[in-house]
């Protein structure tokens, strides 16, 4: 995985991950790593996901002047 992955780069090879893990001809050898890769971006995109609700969570309490 890229240092500078956006969260949408992030979801869509999670996507992508998924569905070829789900794909009943794809090989089984190849399906441990595609499971450790899909949850490092399960990761990041959650991570990516708490600093965005801080953000928001930030600038409602400084407009509502807490």
């Amino acid at each position: 995985m890229k240092d500078k992955l956006t969260y949408k780069e992030a979801l869509e090879q999670l996507e992508a991950l998924v569905e070829k893990i789900e794909n009943p001809d794809h090989p089984l050898d190849t399906i441990q790593s595609e499971v450790e890769q899909a949850m490092q971006l399960v990761e990041y995109c959650k991570k990516c996901l708490a600093g965005t609700e801080k953000e928001l969570t930030d600038i409602i309490d400084k407009k509502a002047g807490l």
